[in-house]
């Protein structure tokens, strides 16, 4: 197999991923992949400034910024300037969008567990072992750190 034909492949499962994480989102909860992944590090770490948010989400500090407003305009964060820094904004799931955020991952997760229903547990395991063995490859070719995913 080429390195082309791999790389098809890998980007071939990511879009199907993509687009059935798409249906799932915006048909049971009205957002999408992209909002539901500014969400996750929220949850996962509770409150982040922006800067925090967009290392986390691997983009600039301005990218995270101009897309705070449609969140607390749906109430799903909170931005909260800290006493004495008018520069910093913290950022947080309001208990909305801690539910949103919770339910719409779970969804996700049930709705690959149905998607791959057919698929046997043991290969499921083995290509999660494989998946991780790649990324961590990837990363030490990289010279990244090799730290949870995110």
């Amino acid at each position: 197999m080429s390195t082309v034909e791999f790389t098809q492949a890998l980007h071939a499962l990511v879009r199907e991923l993509d687009d059935a994480a798409e249906e799932v989102l915006q048909g049971d909860f009205g957002i999408t992949h992209s909002q539901l992944a500014f969400l996750m590090p929220l949850l996962s770490h509770g409150e982040l400034d922006v800067s925090s948010l967009a290392a986390f989400k691997r983009v600039s500090i301005p990218a995270v910024s101009k897309r705070i407003k449609w969140f607390v305009d749906r109430s799903l964060i909170r931005a909260v300037h800290p006493a004495g820094d008018a520069k910093r904004v913290i950022l947080s799931l309001t208990p909305q969008g801690k539910r949103l955020a919770t339910s719409a991952s779970g969804r996700l997760a049930s709705r690959l567990d149905e998607l791959l229903a057919t698929w046997p547990d043991d290969r499921r395991s083995v290509f999660h072992d494989l998946v991780l063995e790649v990324t961590w490859t990837i990363r030490a070719n990289r010279g990244l750190e090799m730290k949870e995913l995110e």
